[in-house]
């Protein structure tokens, strides 16, 4: 390979989340396949200004817009993932078409944001759809010994059907009170309030702000435990302990939790969100419902808990399915797809 003059910097939230995870595997992959080294920044607007005739690459829309793209030098070659989002989101909507030209390339991971963007006036012809990646090698399946361990630990009852939801639902770094609607924890809440009249379930419940998710479950009388560790990675292990992942979003760019579910051998019941849309299919990977649909959502994790047979050839499919999405694969995807453009 020759060396590049260029640099790349990935920009990153300032507050430490699963986004800035995505940064670090490219970075580490892309510096392991193909000996180019990317620099990950926290957001910073004095940095940033300082960034000049490089690779920009501002891993998330929130590290750009809705005011950092007016400290950014333009003589810089300015990438932009965004991964989801609605029509509510106006203050970024109506900065797309006039940022869209400042942009070499505008990233996302999924075809339904992308069918988005050019909705709200994007260039399509800089849109690149590359989906997230997953660690298949920290994300795995356990054997049933060590699954009882991890239950023992954590207080949660063998009889019990321990049902997961590891994501950031509440507005805000706080304690959440005040629901994130996109993220549908409010179905989720009905989801498995409904679920409590016939089986004896517990909710595993990690990252921040999941207040409002919180208070729901003690209103319905539902157990839960919520453990949230600052490094996502340590995730990995809550997976362990599952017996369905429910994902119950409005939208999505991924979510993680599609590939962790299926790399670590945990059915999964979502919406048809993001990444699910592409990637997933009904009763064959994963079981499948529309938005907002809360009678579908009950149904799929019914059947799931119901049928043996069923979850076992969702978890195997699942595996199948998410060895296309080593970090490995995604990571050599962004060097030869968007990077290698400007070296």
């Amino acid at each position: 390979m020759i060396e590049s003059k260029k640099k790349v910097y990935y920009i990153v939230e300032p507050i430490e989340w699963v986004t800035n995870w995505e940064g670090r595997y490219i970075s580490k992959n892309i510096q392991t396949l193909y000996n180019q080294p990317i620099k990950i920044l926290k957001t910073s607007r004095i940095r940033i200004s300082r960034i000049k005739n490089q690779v920009i690459h501002f891993g998330s829309r929130g590290t750009y817009l809705p005011y950092n793209y007016n400290y950014v030098n333009k003589e810089n070659d300015i990438i932009l993932t965004w991964y989801h989002g609605t029509d509510k989101d106006l203050d970024y909507i109506k900065l797309l078409p006039k940022i869209s030209k400042d942009l070499a390339v505008l990233h996302t991971s999924c075809t339904i944001t992308r069918e988005q963007l050019i909705k709200w006036g994007a260039d399509e012809k800089k849109i690149i759809v590359i989906p997230i990646g997953v660690d298949i090698v920290l994300f795995k399946k356990i054997n049933i010994y060590s699954k009882e361990k991890i239950r023992k630990k954590l207080g949660i009852p063998d009889s019990a059907i321990c049902i997961g939801s590891f994501q950031k639902d509440g507005e805000g770094w706080g304690e959440g009170d005040s629901p994130k609607f996109v993220k549908g924890p409010d179905i989720f809440c009905e989801v498995v309030k409904r679920l409590k009249d016939k089986y004896p379930i517990f909710i595993l419940l990690s990252g921040p702000a999941r207040g409002y998710v919180k208070k729901r479950l003690v209103s319905s009388g539902i157990p839960f435990r919520h453990v949230y560790f600052k490094n996502y990675l340590k995730i990995a292990r809550l997976y362990r302990a599952l017996d369905l992942y429910v994902v119950s979003s409005r939208a999505e760019g991924g979510p993680k939790a599609l590939l962790e579910s299926f790399a670590s051998g945990v059915p999964l019941v979502s919406t048809d969100v993001g990444m699910v849309h592409d990637i997933a299919k009904d009763g064959y990977n994963a079981m499948v419902s529309k938005t907002d649909d809360v009678e579908n959502l009950v149904y799929n994790c019914r059947k799931i808990i119901d049928s043996e047979s069923l979850r076992k050839k969702i978890i195997t499919e699942g595996f199948e399915t998410v060895k296309d999405f080593d970090w490995k694969l995604v990571a050599g995807r962004y060097y030869k797809e968007i990077y290698s453009k400007f070296f």
